[in-house]
């Protein structure tokens, strides 16, 4: 048995970057063989990028993909391959490419849709989902990280199966310098100005530090008492579990997948509420109440639930 992997391209500072080799690892510590497609093209076009960017650079993703086509093409596939898309850029040109040779089993991972009203791709979300349901129907399982995107993508192949924890140590930093941090990118999607604009008329400065590394990204969370977040859609909430390993008491909306990852009460569902919140987390050591992720466990056994529903998938439905 082998598993072909196809990574997407690794952003920095996002989890492509570490979840690219981090699942190359853990495929192969479980004594699968794996072959990772486009691993020399990345060392080649990482090289081409210039700092952090928000999303994959375009044209280096596209040449990526290529290159992967280009890999799966030439090999001589076995009747025990398994094929897995991490993270699916639907509708990506692979996904056509297994109209033509495919393994008899293939699966992938979706963190999102262009459901998603704030979309990067926004003004062609409604043809762009066609597509991507369309080509989900080529997929055993596609694996979903919450029940709410599960409800929402409404695919009758998905799986909710969590995500990983980062392989990160955390920040060994204790002394708390801000009282309230937002890491939030500055999009419609992430960021309700109106509402982080009442936060700073009742508590003064929201910290918006620029982090280069995940070591900055930690220090800067472990030196902060609250991680105040008002996006209207997210994809998991990887910012709850980045605040939470390093000691930052994250705050979010009563929506979306938050009360998948949080106790109720870090939970806001209107301003008043959000204001009283902080004000009780801020008040005296209120800001080491640190919670424990409701799907730490899952979160824990991510891998191992992973290889479990590939390996266990007896057959494909066609």
């Amino acid at each position: 048995m082998r598993i072909i992997f196809i990574p997407q391209f690794p952003s920095e500072m996002r989890y492509q970057e570490w979840w690219m080799w981090k699942l190359d690892q853990e495929f192969r510590n479980a004594g699968i063989e794996t072959i990772m497609l486009g691993r020399d093209a990345i060392n080649v076009l990482q090289h081409r990028r210039s700092g952090v960017e928000m999303f994959s650079p375009i044209y280096q993703a596209i040449e990526l993909e290529t290159e992967q086509i280009k890999e799966y093409m030439l090999l001589d596939l076995k009747d025990d391959d398994i094929l897995f898309v991490a993270d699916l850029s639907f509708p990506g040109f692979f996904c056509n490419v297994l109209f033509h040779k495919r393994p008899k089993k293939i699966f992938g991972y979706c963190h999102a849709t262009s459901l998603n009203k704030f979309d990067y791709f926004e003004k062609v979300r409604g043809p762009k989902f066609t597509t991507e349901f369309a080509h989900s129907k080529l997929f055993d399982k596609i694996f979903i990280a919450t029940q709410y995107h599960q409800r929402k993508i409404k695919l009758d192949n998905s799986v909710v199966i969590s995500l990983p924890f980062p392989p990160f140590k955390p920040s060994k930093i204790v002394d708390k310098k801000y009282d309230i941090i937002s890491v939030s990118r500055p999009t419609p999607q992430k960021v309700d100005l109106e509402l982080e604009s009442s936060v700073v008329q009742k508590f003064g400065q929201i910290n918006r530090p620029i982090s280069n590394t995940w070591d900055e990204y930690f220090d800067n969370l472990a030196m902060s008492k609250i991680l105040l977040i008002t996006a209207r859609e997210d994809t998991f909430g990887y910012q709850i579990v980045d605040a939470v390993i390093n000691g930052c008491i994250p705050i979010a909306r009563n929506k979306l997948a938050y009360p998948e990852l949080l106790p109720e009460e870090y939970l806001y569902n209107d301003e008043r509420e959000l204001i009283e919140k902080i004000k009780y987390f801020l008040k005296d050591d209120n800001y080491k109440k640190v919670p424990k992720l409701l799907c730490e466990n899952k979160m824990n056994d991510f891998y191992k639930n992973l290889i479990k529903e590939m390996i266990e998938e007896d057959e494909t439905p066609f």
